[in-house]
């Protein structure tokens, strides 16, 4: 039996045969034969059933289902990416001059082909076709080809392939490419020719993930930055990126109140950065700021669980972080930013009744703390001491009021005119949408709260020793 057409040893009869046929090719060009006419009439013909029976594709053959090309005035090529590509649906981007090879590509191909005019140098007409294409066919492999057609053309397609893969994952690049170049006859020899399926060099490089990485991170996107620095590491196995990854997850968890999730990512990047072969990563010169705040995000976490009033530090830690949220949150939400804002002013009040042995659950006032109160109260909001109702728990104004009254340094030395035009706004606590209420707080109540908690917050800094920047650290130039 006879070995089938598209089998090894019908494969290799070609090549033999196309090895033969290029010597006799090159002895007629010697000859003074015409040596285009002679690759048409004696080497194109077994060039083309090679690809038609089995193309050659590196790294490995691949069936695609779209594929779209640039067409140069030399069509051969375009003709063996088609025969390649073995898609389904074949796109040709030509110019006016090379639209007459269509119908070539169609004839040696069998394959219906829908041209697409475009200028010599339109890269973005080019943008615009793949894109549109990309849109219609999201979901299956598509083939760039960008081997035949003017320079700008090729350029623009591998630039829109290699950017929208990211977008569209089943696209490929591929270049009809060859390992064996004939000086003499300035042509391919003919059978060394394959189609080349290219990396792409912005997954490669993961260059594109570190420009969308910083990006995130300096706008403080911590997660996505922390998912790109995550890819990066998988891309190149450059262990460098993943401690860029943890810094990334520490920051995402701290302003997520994460506190112990931040600590756990904290504690791995320092150990990372202990490792000999990161001794001289660039965070290292940053050592000294991470190592404060991770024992700062420590006092923050330990405060929460055991709800120790007396964790100076960590008390500031949780307030430093609401500040910065209500900072980040004033642009998009201001009732989150008030509340925010409200919750580090609670915090503050109540770390300062701590200091003299009470608490705003369960003040335990004396009738004459008791009396004092309503009257303070009572000048605070300018009303009759009987329209002064106390509760069980101490409220914002409450807490104000009572540390007045215990001789608090700060709050004590505030103006009465002063706090009488805050009354209202922290009264109106409880009273917000995300709260009991239906208020939204405007943006003047929002700046008088950190107003009042200002001198409190530079007090509890002082008194907890906080030597650290707060701020995340900057990446620089540091990849």
């Amino acid at each position: 039996m006879s070995p089938g057409p598209g089998s090894f040893c019908g494969i290799l009869r070609i090549m033999q045969d196309l090895a033969t046929l290029w010597e006799e090719y090159k002895q007629a060009v010697r000859a003074g034969g015409d040596a285009v006419g002679l690759y048409q009439e004696r080497v194109w013909p077994a060039l083309l059933e090679r690809w038609r029976q089995e193309p050659p594709v590196h790294p490995s053959p691949q069936e695609f289902a779209v594929s779209i090309h640039t067409l140069g005035t030399s069509p051969e090529a375009t003709v063996l990416a088609i025969l390649g590509t073995r898609a389904r649906e074949v796109y040709v981007l030509h110019t006016d001059l090379t639209r007459a090879h269509v119908p070539r590509l169609r004839e040696e191909t069998g394959k219906e082909i829908y041209p697409l005019e475009v200028g010599k140098s339109d890269v973005a007409a080019i943008y615009r076709h793949v894109r549109y294409l990309l849109e219609r066919f999201p979901d299956v492999p598509v083939a760039l080809d960008l081997t035949s057609g003017t320079k700008a053309m090729s350029a623009g397609l591998a630039a829109a392939g290699f950017f929208f893969q990211r977008f569209y994952p089943k696209v490929r690049v591929v270049y009809v490419d060859n390992d064996d170049y004939d000086p003499e006859l300035r042509r391919p020899r003919a059978g060394t020719e394959r189609l080349i399926i290219l990396p792409n060099p912005h997954q490669v490089l993961a260059d594109v993930d570190a420009l969308f990485a910083r990006e995130f991170y300096e706008r403080g996107e911590y997660a996505k930055a922390a998912d790109f620095f995550g890819a990066m590491v998988q891309k190149t196995l450059e262990r460098r990126f993943e401690v860029f990854s943890l810094l990334a997850g520490m920051y995402q968890a701290w302003y997520a109140l994460d506190f112990a999730g931040a600590v756990k990512k904290g504690e791995a990047l320092l150990g990372r950065l202990e490792a000999d072969a990161l001794r001289q990563h660039p965070l290292n010169n940053r050592r000294g700021i991470l190592e404060g705040q991770l024992s700062l995000l420590k006092a923050a976490r330990d405060f929460l669980v055991g709800q120790d009033l007396g964790n100076t530090l960590g008390v500031l830690g949780v307030v430093e972080t609401l500040l910065r949220l209500s900072e980040r949150s004033e642009k998009t939400s201001l009732v989150l930013a008030a509340l925010y804002a409200y919750r580090a002013l609670e915090l503050l009040l109540q770390e300062r009744l701590f200091l003299h042995g009470r608490r705003a659950d369960s003040p335990a006032l004396t009738p004459p703390e008791e009396g004092a109160l309503r009257q303070e109260l009572a000048r605070l909001l300018r009303v009759h001491e009987e329209a002064v109702r106390l509760g069980a728990k101490l409220g914002l104004l409450d807490l104000v009021a009572f540390l007045r009254i215990l001789g608090d340094p700060v709050l004590a030395s505030q103006k009465v005119e002063a706090l009488q035009g805050l009354a209202g706004v922290l009264k109106a606590r409880n009273e917000a949408l995300l709260i009991h209420g239906f208020a939204v707080p405007s943006k003047n109540d929002l700046k008088q709260i950190r107003n009042l908690l200002q001198p409190l917050l530079a007090d509890l800094r002082e008194r907890a020793g906080l030597r650290v920047s707060l701020h995340p650290v900057a990446l620089g130039s540091t990849f």
